[in-house]
């Protein structure tokens, strides 16, 4: 089973709290569906239209139930719909959690989400032009940022900024889904950080490498001169102890010495040196 599927079927076994938001959730599901008569080899599917069509207005709603036997031997589940009882959509939509609840019904009947450990995205594809319109006015008046598209001759909404799937989530009761997504991208986030300092602390062990190695090659020579011996006593001592540790970082070179120096006070004793010996050769 896709994580698409999955959450459907935790969305399908959510509370129903309010007639309004029931009734908002079953108007999608007969917009989308382009039919008052619903099937589905999925039981909870169909299931979860007569919860709706209960809440909505109990036994009123419902013409029949029915099973049949498809030809591969499984089983279709079906019900059919009063659709002359359903309130208009138009006039449902009025307060956010209604909103929420249409938004719930396109995502059941026509939606798709990737997995967490992909970029973020919720597709929803429309045949119904009233369909597509209302649930624009819906994602509009929760303020959930949307894009529009054509795929394979469907009218396509699709939200893929991840802020606005985690908000797309939480308002059609999918909060366990968001906390996955928001984990999955914390921890993608955090490897990507964690990348990116290796990859700093790479280039500057780098450059630190090819420094010391520079240093050490130029003072072996500057040693052997006058020039050197003329020096005072401390910038000799950093540069014996380079061409000896050439590995040391300036921190480490620092601690060595009595008493010890920082590294900014280590580099600019080095600098010197160094522009004293590019002078002598």
């Amino acid at each position: 089973m896709s994580y698409s599927s999955d959450l459907k079927k935790r969305l399908m076994s959510s509370e129903l709290r309010a007639k309004c938001c029931a009734s908002a959730e079953l108007c999608a599901a007969l917009l989308i569906n382009g039919s008052t008569v619903f099937t589905s080899s999925e039981k909870n599917e169909i299931r979860r239209i007569n919860a709706l069509a209960q809440k909505s207005g109990g036994k009123s709603f419902q013409r029949r139930i029915f099973i049949r036997i498809r030809k591969d031997g499984g089983l279709l589940w079906g019900m059919e719909i009063d659709s002359s009882r359903v309130a208009d959509p138009e006039n449902l939509l009025g307060n956010d959690c209604c909103c929420a609840a249409f938004l719930r019904g396109c995502f059941l009947r026509s939606g798709y989400i990737t997995s967490p450990d992909r970029p973020a995205r919720v597709d929803i594809a429309f045949k119904d032009e009233r369909a597509l319109q209302i649930c624009r006015h819906a994602l509009d008046r929760l303020k959930i940022r949307y894009h529009l598209s054509v795929r394979n001759g469907k009218k396509l909404i699709y939200i893929k900024n991840a802020a606005a799937v985690s908000d797309f989530l939480v308002r059609i009761g999918a909060v366990g889904a968001m906390l996955e997504f928001e984990n999955s991208r914390i921890i993608k986030n955090y490897k990507n950080e964690v990348n990116r300092v290796t990859n700093c602390d790479n280039a500057n062990l780098d450059k630190t490498v090819s420094a010391a190695m520079r240093q050490k090659t130029l003072f072996q020579k500057f040693m052997k001169t006058a020039a050197f011996e003329a020096l005072p006593e401390q910038l000799k001592e950093i540069a014996r102890l380079r061409v000896e540790y050439d590995s040391l970082s300036l921190k480490e070179l620092g601690a060595l010495l009595t008493p010890a120096l920082g590294k900014s006070g280590v580099a600019h004793r080095l600098k010197k040196i160094e522009d004293l010996a590019k002078r002598v050769q």
